[in-house]
C-alpha cells in the first residue's frame, strides 16, 4: 500500500439519535469517467487532536524527503556561518570584482576566489592569513563559490598575495570607471589623506622606525582616496616616515598615469592642511586640477592682512552675542561664518570662523594650562626628593619641551629657583643642589594667543567668476572641506573593524596586498552602511552600522543535521527571523533568505 496516495476521509453515522463522524484512509481512482474512492484503512471515531495528527502525517509523507523520527533522534552535528558571509559575498558579486582578474591559467583555485575569501574574512571575522583557511572551512562559502575547502591552505593564500596585488591598479581603474558610470555625482569631490599602521617584529623594506600617528613605532604610511560617498578608488602603501606634504606631487603623477586626465579635471580634490605648500598648490594649478584645502593657522595673519588682535576679547560664554564683531563675515550655517579675502592668480582665500571651534580651542588652552601646572607640581616633588644634584639647563629644558608640546610656550615660561638640600648617605650629611619651578604667565601674550581661536583659512583654485560673483559660491567652496571627515571615518573603519593593524606579513608585495584586501573589505562595509542609512526598516531600524548588521545576520547558519534513528545526514538553514528579513530587505538582498544554499549543500555534501 502506497501511503503517500491516501487521504483522510470521513462520513457520518447515528447512534441513539446522535450523529458521529467516522474516519478512514481512502484512495482515489477513476471508474467509467467518474471519481471514486476506496476505503483502505478504517479508523473509526477520532478526537480533534488525532485528526490533526493524521492530516499532518499524510501531508508530510507526500514529500520526497519524508522520514519518521523524534526530537531525541535529531541533532545538529555542525554549524556553518551563512547569512552574514552571504551578504558580504553578494556585495562582492554586485560590484563585479571577479571580472577584474584575468585568466587563471592552470590554477586549481583562481585568484578571484582567493581575493574574495580574504576580503570577506576581514569583513566578518578578521584573521591572520594563515588562519583564513580554517575560517573558510567553518563557513558556507565552499558551496557558494564551488571551492573545495581542502584546496584552501596557508601556502596557497601566501602564494597568491603577490598575484592579487598585481591587479591593484586594474581594480582601482575598474572602481573609478564604475563610480563615474553609475554615480557620477559622487565623483565631483575626492578626499585624500594619509595614515599609518604598525608592525609586530620582523623586517620590511617599507617599514621605518619613527614618529607616526600612533607615536614612535615601526610603521608604513597608507595613502587613500575616497569619493563623496566614502567609497575608495585608489590606495597605496608608502615607506614609513613619508612626509604628508611630499605626497601630493606623487599622487598627481600616479593619477595622471592611471586615469583619464579629462575626468580628473572635472574633480575637486580635498586634502588636509598638512599637505599644503606653495609648491604643491602651484603644481595642481599648472595641471588644471581643482583643489580645496586649508592653510596652517600660523599663516592666517600674513595671508589675510587682518589684525586679529581685535578678536582677543571674544569670550566663550557669550560668543553668540559677540558675532557682530565679525565685520564683513556672512553666516553660512550655524557653525560657519565666512569672508572672501582675495584671489591671487588662480588661488582664492576664504576666511572662516567657527563658534564651536572657538569654544573648543579656548577650553583646550585652559585645560593645557591646568595640565602643565600639575606637571610642574609633580616635577617639583621629584626635584625635592632628588638624591643627586640637578643641572639647571637640563631641568629647564625638560619643562620647556613640555610647554612646547602643549602649545602654551608663547605666553608661559618657568622660573627655576635653586635649593640646597641636605642628604644623609652612609652616615654622613652632604649637600645637593636642586630646583623648584614656578609658572610665569604673560597675561597680555596669553590674551593675544587666543586672537585666532575659531578661525581657519580655506584655500582653493575655484576662482572663476561670473557676472554675479564667484562661479562656485562661498558656501559651496566651504562645504566639501567640512565633509572631509568621511575619509577620517574610512581610516577609522580600516583600523577598528577591518583590523588592518598590526601587520604580520613582511615582503613589500604582501604588505601591499594586505592593504588592498583591507580596502576592498572597507568598500563592502561602506556599501552596506549606505544602504542601511537609506532604508530605515521596521524590525531592525536601530541597526545602522555594519558591525551590528553582520552580528544580527550571523545567527542564521547552514546547519548539518543528523537523524540518528535512520542514520541520515542533511543540511538545513536556521530559521530566518523577522529582524533578519527586514535587514536583508533594507540592503536589497532578500533573496539570501531562500533555501538555495541548502539545495547546493545537499547536492554536494563532500565539503563537510
Amino acid at each position: 500500500m502506497d501511503l503517500s496516495k491516501l487521504h483522510l476521509h470521513w462520513g457520518t453515522f447515528s447512534h441513539k439519535n446522535k450523529k458521529y463522524r467516522s474516519y478512514s484512509l481512502a484512495s482515489a481512482y477513476r471508474e467509467n469517467g467518474k471519481n471514486r474512492k476506496k476505503i483502505e484503512v478504517p479508523l473509526g471515531k477520532l478526537s480533534d487532536e488525532e485528526v490533526s495528527r493524521w492530516r499532518t502525517f499524510l501531508k508530510a509523507i507526500k514529500k520526497p524527503d519524508f522520514i519518521l523520527t523524534s526530537f531525541e533522534d535529531i541533532c545538529v552535528e555542525k554549524h556553518y556561518s551563512y547569512l552574514d558571509v552571504a551578504a558580504a559575498n553578494a556585495v562582492w558579486e554586485e560590484l563585479g570584482l571577479d571580472r577584474v582578474f584575468g585568466s587563471d591559467g592552470k590554477r586549481l583555485v583562481g585568484i578571484a576566489p582567493i581575493a574574495r575569501i580574504l576580503t570577506i574574512n576581514r569583513c566578518i571575522d578578521p584573521a591572520s592569513k594563515s588562519k583564513t583557511p580554517e575560517w573558510f572551512r567553518e563557513t558556507a562559502m565552499p558551496w557558494m563559490l564551488g571551492v573545495n575547502p581542502k584546496e584552501i591552505n596557508p601556502s596557497r593564500i601566501f602564494r597568491e598575495l603577490g598575484a592579487i596585488e598585481s591587479y591593484k591598479d586594474a581594480i582601482a581603474k575598474y572602481l573609478f570607471d564604475n563610480y563615474l558610470n553609475f554615480d557620477a555625482d559622487s565623483m565631483k569631490s575626492l578626499f585624500y589623506d594619509l595614515s599609518s599602521v604598525s608592525f609586530e617584529g620582523g623586517k620590511c623594506e617599507l617599514m621605518k622606525w619613527g614618529h607616526c600617528k600612533g607615536g614612535y613605532e615601526n610603521h608604513v604610511v597608507l595613502a587613500l582616496v575616497v569619493n563623496k560617498a566614502g567609497l575608495p578608488f585608489y590606495w597605496e602603501v608608502l615607506p614609513g616616515c613619508t612626509a604628508d606634504s611630499t605626497t601630493i606631487v606623487w599622487l598627481l603623477d600616479r593619477l595622471k598615469n592611471k586615469f583619464d586626465l579629462k575626468e580628473l579635471k572635472k574633480i575637486t580634490f580635498i586634502f588636509d592642511r598638512g599637505m599644503v605648500s606653495d609648491n604643491n598648490l602651484d603644481i595642481l594649478e599648472e595641471n588644471d586640477i581643482k583643489y580645496i584645502s586649508a592653510m596652517d593657522k600660523n599663516q592666517i595673519e600674513n595671508i589675510t592682512g587682518i589684525d586679529f588682535s581685535m578678536f582677543c576679547d571674544l569670550q566663550s560664554e557669550n560668543i553668540d552675542s559677540q558675532l557682530d564683531k565679525l565685520l564683513e563675515f556672512k553666516k553660512i550655517n550655524e557653525n560657519t561664518f565666512a569672508r572672501e579675502i582675495k584671489v591671487e592668480g588662480n588661488r582664492r582665500s576664504i576666511l572662516c570662523f567657527n563658534p564651536q571651534l572657538f569654544k573648543d580651542q579656548r577650553k583646550a588652552r585652559e585645560k593645557a594650562i591646568v595640565s602643565f601646572q600639575v606637571f610642574v607640581k609633580n616635577q617639583n616633588a621629584e626635584l625635592l626628593a632628588a638624591k643627586r644634584s640637578r643641572e639647571k639647563k637640563t631641568t629647564y629644558s625638560k619643562l620647556k619641551k613640555r610647554l612646547e608640546k602643549i602649545n602654551v610656550s608663547s605666553f608661559i615660561d618657568v622660573k627655576l629657583t635653586a635649593l640646597r638640600v641636605r642628604r644623609k648617605e652612609n652616615g654622613t650629611n652632604r649637600e645637593i643642589r636642586t630646583y623648584q619651578g614656578e609658572l610665569v604667565v604673560d597675561d597680555e601674550a596669553k590674551r593675544l594667543s587666543g586672537s585666532r581661536d575659531g578661525f581657519w583659512l580655506l584655500v582653493t583654485n575655484h576662482s572663476e567668476k561670473t557676472s554675479r560673483g564667484f562661479k562656485v559660491e562661498t558656501k559651496d567652496a566651504i562645504a566639501p572641506y567640512r565633509e572631509k571627515e568621511i575619509i577620517e571615518e574610512a581610516f577609522k573603519n580600516l583600523k577598528s573593524f577591518v583590523e588592518i593593524e598590526p601587520v604580520f606579513v613582511w615582503t613589500e608585495e604582501h604588505v601591499k596586498a594586505h592593504y588592498t584586501i583591507c580596502v576592498l573589505s572597507y568598500l563592502i562595509n561602506r556599501k552596506l552602511i549606505l544602504r542601511l542609512h537609506s532604508n530605515t526598516g521596521k524590525e531592525s531600524k536601530e541597526i545602522v552600522a555594519h558591525e551590528k548588521f553582520f552580528e544580527e545576520l550571523s545567527k542564521c547558519k547552514l546547519d548539518y543535521i543528523e537523524v540518528e534513528n535512520i542514520g541520515q545526514k542533511k543540511f538545513n538553514m536556521t530559521k530566518v527571523t523577522d529582524s533578519q528579513r527586514d535587514l536583508l530587505g533594507r540592503v536589497g538582498l532578500s533573496n539570501l533568505a531562500s533555501r538555495e544554499i541548502v539545495e547546493k549543500a545537499n547536492g554536494n555534501p563532500g565539503y563537510v
